[in-house]
């Protein structure tokens, strides 16, 4: 986005956001003069079986992945004009229909609520000029998808930030309220 002429911000823990907590969401946000794109990216992944699954760890997979495109999607939303756009990056997990993988039931759960998120978010947003699309990627190639374990080939972080980048800009109008899966072919 950087190379399209944004001016790129990161909310993270990493940059000393938290964009799980309201007050933190709130002190990024009202530093910033204007906003173009929101992009919800922030996820954790804790493995556990159900039976074993800590009520606080659950919590925290779903305040981090879900809460945290709520807040961050709210702030957009009283920030943005006409033309805004939101894209949250749930997860081939998250869609309907798609594989489920063991061990991994508050991730999953956040994802689809991010997903039905993005649908709601796209219907309000449309008298308001605002676009709201997901972006539902297999297997990443980062730590977060070698910590899943699963066997496809990922996808590399290029491919997908440039699906990301294309949802981000005006050349994907008028698409609202989508969910892209990308979820390539067998390669080789």
């Amino acid at each position: 986005m950087t190379a399209r002429g944004y001016d790129c911000r990161d909310l993270s823990r990493t940059s000393g956001y938290d964009a799980g907590d309201e007050a933190s969401v709130d002190r990024f946000f009202g530093q910033l003069e204007r906003l173009d794109v929101l992009v919800n990216n922030a996820a954790i992944l804790e493995l556990a079986p159900i039976v074993d699954m800590k009520v606080e760890t659950w919590d925290e997979v779903i305040r981090v992945g879900l809460r945290g495109a709520f807040l961050c999607s709210r702030a957009a939303f009283r920030m943005m004009g006409p033309g805004g756009t939101i894209v949250n990056v749930s997860s081939l997990s998250g869609v309907s229909g798609a594989d489920k993988f063991p061990k991994m039931s508050a991730y999953v759960a956040a994802k689809s609520g991010l997903a039905g998120l993005t649908e709601v978010l796209a219907v309000e947003g449309r008298p308001l000029g605002i676009r709201v699309n997901a972006v539902s990627p297999a297997s990443v190639a980062t730590d977060m998808g070698r910590l899943a374990g699963i066997s496809q080939e990922p996808l590399s972080p290029e491919e997908v930030a440039r699906v990301i980048g294309w949802l981000a800009t005006s050349e994907s109008a008028p698409l609202t309220g989508a969910n892209i899966r990308i979820d390539p072919p067998v390669r080789g």
